[in-house]
Order: C-alpha cells, then structure tokens, then sequence
C-alpha cells in the first residue's frame, strides 16, 4: 500500500509537523489503521478511505488512539490529494467523524474553516501549573486590556488553551502525563505572546499518545474560537514546534464562532508498505 509523508505548516522540508498520508485505505479495517499509525509513530497519519473532484473521507490516528478531527492531518491530506490529481479546484470538503471541513487554496496555502464554541474561564490554577511544571502565577496575561485565563475549546476536538505570560515560561513548561491525567485532563495548549500579531504555542497531549506536537491545527483552531469569544475579530501568527527543532508556522483568522488555520506543505518522501497488519 502506497503511502506519503509530507510536513506541513512550513515551507522546508524537514520542518514543520510530519504527516504520513495513505491515499488508498478504503479496504482496510480501524485494527489495521491503528497498528500503522502506532508503526508510523508520527503524531497523526490520515487514511483516506474515498477522494472524489470535490472531497473525500479521511479517518485519523495517533499511535494510541483514533481522533474525530485533526489539524494538521487536515492540511497536508487535502495537500497529498492535490499532489496525487484526486482533487479538482480550489475548495475541498473534507469529510470526518467531527462532520465537514472546508478546506480552501489561497496562493501556495491551505486553510481549514471550522465553526466552535469557547467555554467560560477555569480558576482552578494550582493543579494546572503543578501538571505542567510552572508557578501559578505563570498561568495568564493581558491582551488589549483583556485578562485571558484557561478555558476549554472546540472547533472539532475540545481542548484546554493556557495562557502563559512570556515564552520563557512556555519554553519551561514540563507536563507531568500523571499530574494532567489527575486534574481531568488528556493534555494542554500552552501559549504565550511573541511579538505583535505573533503567539508561540505548545501542545502537550500525554492521553492521545503525543507527548509533545510540532504543530497542532485543531488546537490553533481552537485558540482562535477562544481568543475570538475575548477579544473579538483576531488575525495572527502562531509558531508552534521550536522546542522540537520542527518550527511551524500556522496562519489564524478568526470571528465569534469561526475560525480558518492555514499553512503551507512540503513533500519529503513516497513510500510503500510491503506487509499489512
């Protein structure tokens, strides 16, 4: 079974977030799918399991466990797609288990859209900072006047966004997969100011297998609904994966509700597995 590997959110090869892509999945089963992306042992790898001119199916794997969205996978399927002939035009709709996702070209980028939700601010900061190696007083900043403190998003997979109040905290954050596993929580999307129209991010997701991710699109789309849901109408640079060496750039446009994440991909090689599951 043929398969790519591309990186997407950049535009070196050998950056980014790497993303292994079987375009011709349809015939195997959600074991079989498991145990690749457990052999692949990259943070997701996509099966499409149908591709038409105008969109296709896609399921979605970490190497512990299926996702009903992802970000990344997102953008660098829908790239492979492309590459391969299999899509026509410049919208897809891509078509998971978290519903459809409009996937639109603009120049050499891909932007995913997805509608969300935000929820309130949690104020339990003491167990959270404990999980992931900080001080309490680490845990927030001001935007424009606004306090922004932790809170729950979804825009196709809820996660926790945390606010830290400079990169040097983010860069010391250390998550304790135990700790977070105690307060409730699979993982955490850490995020602090950079520069004007800039935040760099980590994702921190222990409970899906992923300890640390280059670039998590599904996490940055629910930023965006959180920031949104705060601030207002939000157009901004998130760079995610510097710690790792696999600096992403993600672009972040968002409204009360909606929100669009995009990127540019880069092909690194072709493969084939030679025995199935």
């Amino acid at each position: 079974m043929e398969f790519l590997q591309v990186d997407v959110f950049t535009d070196h090869p050998y950056e980014g977030n790497p993303l292994a892509v079987f375009p011709d999945a349809g015939s195997l089963s959600g074991e079989q799918m498991q145990s690749i992306a457990r052999e692949m042992n990259l943070s997701e790898t996509a099966f499409v399991t149908g591709a038409h001119g105008d969109g296709y199916e896609v399921r979605i794997f970490t190497p512990a466990s299926e996702l009903e969205f992802a970000g990344h996978p997102t953008i660098g399927t829908t790239w492979a797609l492309r590459h391969l002939g299999r899509l026509e035009g410049d919208v897809a709709i891509q078509r998971s288990a978290a519903g459809e996702t409009t996937v639109r070209r603009s120049g050499d980028s891909l932007w995913f859209e997805r509608s969300g939700s935000a929820e309130p601010d949690r104020e339990d900061r003491a167990a959270l900072a404990s999980a992931l190696g900080i001080e309490p007083s680490d845990i927030g900043f001001s935007w424009d006047g606004t306090e922004l403190a932790p809170a729950f998003a979804d825009a196709g997979l809820q996660q926790l966004m945390v606010p830290l109040k400079d990169v040097g905290v983010l860069g010391r954050s250390s998550p304790d997969p135990g700790l977070l596993a105690e307060a409730g929580l699979g993982g955490a999307y850490c995020f602090a100011p950079s520069a004007p129209g800039e935040l760099r991010a980590r994702g921190y997701w222990p409970g899906f297998g992923v300890m640390e991710d280059p670039a998590t699109g599904s996490a940055a789309a629910g930023l965006g609904i959180y920031l949104a849901d705060r601030l207002g109408v939000v157009d901004v640079s998130v760079i995610q994966g510097v710690e790792m060496d696999r600096p992403c750039h993600m672009g972040l446009r968002s409204e009360e509700g909606r929100v669009a994440v995009g990127g540019e991909c880069r092909l690194v090689l072709e493969g084939r597995l030679t025995t199935l599951p």
